[in-house]
């Protein structure tokens, strides 16, 4: 995110497409690769970033973010990298084992098994964020944003699946 670009580059291949209402950044980079250009990553370029005021807030980003990846891999299917596939196969697999959990036993307990481990690193990394900030509020507001992250992308990317616009 957050590129700079030479101004002939968008005429050369067109400005971002408004027709995405995100991921738009990440469409435009495929189409400058596409046009034979490179993406360069900068790691002294610094930015500051304002998180979402809340969880409710930080999901309608998130769930955004997911319907319009959809949208964008539509259009170009071989960007889509595995980290991206995980989302809406763990809202997807949550969905099923909560139906399913009920008819088979060894479901439900598959089920928990992961869904524990999940909620366990989860906590892991806010008791160790907890511990390098010197902040105790760490350990559950890092769980509960990364666990809202997860669920809205995810859900928002099979939401744009099922959709036609």
């Amino acid at each position: 995110p957050f590129g700079s670009f030479r101004r002939d580059l968008f005429f050369e291949i067109g400005g971002f497409d408004e027709s995405l209402l995100a991921n738009e950044d990440y469409e435009f980079n495929v189409r400058i690769r596409k046009h034979g250009g490179k993406i360069w990553f900068d790691p002294t370029i610094r930015c500051v970033y304002f998180a979402r005021k809340d969880l409710k807030e930080l999901a309608k980003q998130y769930w955004r973010y997911g319907f319009w990846k959809y949208k964008m891999l539509k259009r170009y299917p071989s960007t889509l990298r595995w980290r991206q596939a995980l989302p809406p196969t763990f809202v997807l697999a949550n969905v099923l084992c909560l139906f399913l959990s009920p008819l088979f036993k060894e479901i439900a307990i598959i089920y928990l098994s992961v869904l524990v481990l999940y909620v366990l690193a989860l906590l892991l990394s806010g008791v160790r964020e907890a511990i390098r900030m010197k902040k105790p509020e760490m350990i559950v507001f890092l769980p509960a944003a990364i666990m809202t992250m997860h669920f809205a992308w995810g859900a928002g990317f099979l939401i744009s699946a099922l959709t036609k616009k």
